[in-house]
């Protein structure tokens, strides 16, 4: 059987060894994760596998679901809903991501209201593995994922972080991301087709990125907001070319980044540092902090710390002073510390 490969194909491949190159060896990873880190926000070098992994899949496979071919087109002729160009499954697929991405920001809020905290709090899930997770940067249905990988057995490196400690909080609405993720995918290889190669490279990085931001960041991440740039990009494009038609998809992208800013202001607090243990066996070494009170309710243990220090790194010092005596942490914001303080 003759196998004809277009240049479009062959980078695919080439990004898929690069892949398994990447997962299977250390060699790169500081290089990788610097040049990936602008658009991945990646503290690992587990989406950068994914990067490449994905987008070398989409542009090796998606001539297979060219709307021209024998098999698409018996598809196509089972209903009049599947008949249109490759924008219809491009809109179609744009929906399907902002409803993912709407759903993540429910079971954040979920979360929050079965707990008794503030919806503008970052929660660490502590069993198995310090997890994070917050509206801003949500990794709930990367906790999926992380149990998917657990229930099959796959070992990956202990520097990868796989969000399984949060499937307890997630479930099982997060279980929306088994269907939607491959639907995106594949309304992903449909989209491709029919376009110039600068626009399959772009439609295939921004599908590959919004995917990503999918598992991991959600709504607000990086990822999430360069990959629908992308692809209400591609869908403005018309002819004859105008620059004009880039408008609206700026205004959208414009308006979610200043959402992103406005959510982090308001759930501010400048007062103090307002930490939440719970289901605390004994209690947590606060030595070195300036603490201002400390209150029980039920299974939490309330404690309020002076702003002296950054979110970040009093995440990182409650993490390492409370592994194996709670069972989560949740820590108020402070952006303005995050910012000055790092």
């Amino acid at each position: 059987m003759k196998i004809n490969l277009n240049n479009m194909n062959i980078i695919g491949i080439i990004m898929i060894l690069f892949s398994i190159f990447l997962f299977t060896t250390r060699i790169l990873n500081h290089l990788i994760l610097n040049i990936t880190y602008p658009f991945l926000e990646g503290s690992s070098e587990g989406k950068s596998i994914l990067f490449f992994g994905i987008m070398g899949s989409i542009l090796l496979l998606y001539p297979l679901f060219n709307l021209n071919r024998y098999k698409m087109q018996k598809f196509i002729n089972l209903h009049p809903i599947f008949k249109g160009n490759t924008n219809k499954y491009l809109k179609l697929l744009i929906l399907i991501v902002i409803l993912t991405y709407i759903v993540g920001i429910i079971i954040e809020l979920i979360i929050r209201s079965k707990l008794g905290v503030s919806i503008f709090t970052t929660f660490i899930a502590m069993d198995p593995s310090p997890t994070s997770t917050s509206i801003t940067h949500s990794h709930v249905f990367k906790s999926v994922l992380g149990d998917l990988i657990s229930i099959l057995g796959i070992h990956v490196a202990g520097n990868i972080h796989t969000g399984s400690s949060l499937i307890y909080y997630t479930m099982p609405i997060s279980f929306i991301i088994l269907i939607t993720f491959p639907l995106t995918y594949i309304l992903g290889l449909i989209s491709l087709n029919q376009r110039k190669n600068r626009y399959t490279i772009i439609l295939a990085f921004a599908i590959t990125t919004t995917l990503i931001g999918m598992l991991d960041g959600g709504l607000f991440s990086t990822p999430a907001l360069i990959g629908l740039s992308g692809l209400l990009g591609v869908l403005a494009v018309k002819k004859p070319f105008s620059y004009k038609v880039f408008l609206n998809p700026s205004f959208v992208i414009i308006l979610l980044i200043i959402l992103r800013l406005t959510i982090g202001i308001i759930g501010t607090n400048i007062e103090y540092h307002e930490i939440t243990f719970f289901d605390e066996k004994y209690p947590i070494n606060l030595e070195g902090y300036s603490v201002i009170d400390v209150n029980y309710e039920q299974n939490k243990t309330i404690v309020k710390i002076s702003t002296d220090r950054s979110d970040k790194t009093i995440l990182a010092g409650m993490v390492n002073r409370s592994k194996g005596n709670v069972s989560g942490i949740a820590l108020s914001w402070n952006i303005y510390t995050w910012v000055t303080k790092n």
